[in-house]
């Protein structure tokens, strides 16, 4: 028996009322009821809007398991969207061979149910039942927003309810890819230097082949570089771009320069333009080299970092070129030349209290304190979403002399304070350096280095490995010169005679990539009722051969040498 599923008109009523009254407008997708009947019964019992794709269904084989138990997504074109392809491929529905017909179901079809409030800019998360991607995006246009499924069908009405899953009608039949990212690079003249070193270094055989042997080679992301691109840096063919990189003249040898700046442009997994500034760095083909990310307004960057003091100018992936799927992969066009640098180990001394979200309010910045809530700063993460994080400052206080007298106060230990706070590194080079917390010793009760009073033991973590060597906020360094300090795992690292000024050494870490990582404190149950006054003003990572304990960060932001 059909049976009308009432509620939904409840819901979409109340989901109206929210939509009217937020200050966005939303895509203006029809929520629709319909009696519970399977997907295929649905696509026939409205002849009006999808006869044509039945007849596509009937061709395939598929009406069957379409009308059987399951839970599946279909991305439904009109009667107006079929005609329109035929026109375009110059067939009809009888001149369509079966394994056509298969394959234009299975490419419109996913095993899951998937709404549309689940679309996002970028991949679907599960490939369709022919084996490639979807990409969903949201258009602009007088006022109003509309979903868009590869470049190519519009959402007209999204989410109607079957008895085994949704349809979201298209207006438009969706193509699936037909060539490699290696043809896609090959039948574009403007990549032929680019493409004559994927063949140099084999590569080109990599992004010929749907590899499916080895699932993290299923897909690839290839940012290309255009020969406008490589010209624009001296490279006008491809020995120039071949003299300038291959150093022992072996571009299939894994060693040389040219095989690695072509691997440094290849990425493992299918990867969009919103996967890739979803995430701050990636890892290539080439081991242990990452490409940084970041969004800047409408722009996506490559490799656009501040390292060591210094802003370097990161590449801009051109998005109307990019974004273009393979049937193995995604191609995107970088708008110049880049290639991976050979760093050392520096040293990085981090403030934590300096991060974009602060910097971007100038009343607070250096200036006021303020209270930031979960998830309110990228960087930095929390377990308990009713807990803050507090940002700090004073240039006033002589028992406060943090670095640029701004500072974080992060009260751990007890069941309504912080039990773990995480932090994401700026870019570290890949090598071995020791790592050093500098806090401000202090007690919410009790008397600091007396017995009595607040404790707070914690351990420390880098990319989740425990370190060796725990802390504890209330402990002050002791009065000893810097050898012996260094020697027992204390240092001073402000200028300030005050022993509250506190350096603890907290391990030694081997960076594995040249990336941003993470460094987690975690307070100890032996905490008890725990500390309301930590207050943490900086990491040091120090390359191991380094000296450890100069420079020191006086509260006025200069460096003291001595």
């Amino acid at each position: 028996m059909k049976k009308t599923i009432q509620y939904i008109v409840g819901f979409a009523f109340i989901a109206a009322i929210i939509i009217v009254g937020g200050n966005c407008k939303k895509a203006q997708i029809v929520q629709s009821t319909t009696d519970v009947v399977n997907i295929y019964e649905y696509l026939k019992g409205h002849p009006d809007t999808y006869s044509e794709l039945v007849k596509i269904v009937d061709k395939s084989g598929y009406s069957g398991f379409l009308n059987a138990y399951g839970s599946y997504t279909m991305f439904a074109p009109t009667n107006d969207g079929v005609k329109a392809y035929l026109t375009e491929i110059n067939k009809t529905i009888d001149q369509i061979t079966d394994v056509e017909a298969q394959t234009i179901v299975k490419f419109h079809l996913l095993e899951d149910t998937l709404t549309t409030a689940t679309f996002k800019d970028g991949k679907l998360p599960l490939v369709t039942m022919y084996g490639q991607y979807l990409v969903t995006s949201v258009t602009n246009a007088n006022g109003a927003s509309t979903i868009m499924v590869n470049r190519q069908g519009k959402v007209l009405t999204g989410n109607i309810q079957t008895g085994n899953g949704l349809i979201h009608s298209i207006d438009h039949v969706l193509k699936p890819a037909s060539k490699t990212l290696a043809q896609l690079i090959s039948d574009n003249p403007d990549y032929s230097i680019f493409r004559e070193a994927l063949v140099a270094t084999g590569y080109y055989d990599t992004l010929n082949t749907i590899n499916l042997t080895n699932p993290s080679r299923r897909w690839l992301t290839v940012l290309a570089e255009s020969n406008q691109a490589l010209a624009d840096s001296g490279f006008t063919s491809f020995d120039a771009l071949k003299t300038k990189y291959s150093n022992l003249n072996d571009p299939k040898n894994i060693e040389d320069s040219l095989h690695i700046y072509v691997a440094y442009h290849i990425m493992p997994e299918a990867k969009y333009l919103a996967d890739i500034v979803s995430a701050q760095s990636h890892l290539s083909l080439q081991p242990l080299q990452v490409l940084a990310s970041k969004l800047d307004g409408e722009k996506v960057l490559i490799n656009d970092i501040d390292f060591n003091g210094k802003h370097e100018t990161g590449v801009e992936l051109k998005r109307s070129s990019s974004d273009v799927s393979a049937t193995n992969g995604v191609f995107h066009a970088a708008l110049a030349h880049f290639a991976p640098k050979v760093r050392v180990p520096v040293a990085v001394y981090w403030d934590v209290a300096d991060f974009p979200e602060v910097r971007k309010l100038p009343a607070v910045f250096r200036r006021g304190a303020l209270s930031f809530p979960f998830g309110s700063i990228k960087d930095i993460n929390w377990d308990k979403p009713t807990n803050t994080m507090d940002y700090s400052f004073t240039n006033t206080s002589t028992s406060i002399h943090m670095y640029w007298g701004d500072y974080l106060t992060v009260p751990m230990g007890n069941t309504s304070r912080h039990q773990w706070i995480d932090f994401t590194t700026p870019i570290l080079v890949k090598g071995r350096y020791k790592l050093w917390i500098c806090y401000r010793a202090a007690k919410g009760s009790g008397t600091v280095g007396q017995p009595g009073g607040s404790n707070m033991p914690c351990i420390a973590f880098f990319d989740g490995q425990q370190l060796t060597r725990g802390f504890n906020f209330t402990e002050q360094r002791p009065n000893l010169s810097d050898g012996e300090l260094e020697a027992l795992g204390w240092k001073k690292y402000s200028p300030t005679t005050n022993q509250l000024m506190t350096g603890k050494f907290l391990g030694i870490v081997d960076v594995p990539t040249t990336d941003r990582h993470v460094v987690r404190i975690q307070a100890l149950p032996a905490a008890g009722t725990g500390n309301p006054s930590n207050f943490l003003d900086m990491f040091h990572f120090i390359p191991i051969n380094d000296n450890q304990y100069l420079p020191r960060f006086a509260v006025n932001g200069t460096l003291q040498y001595f």
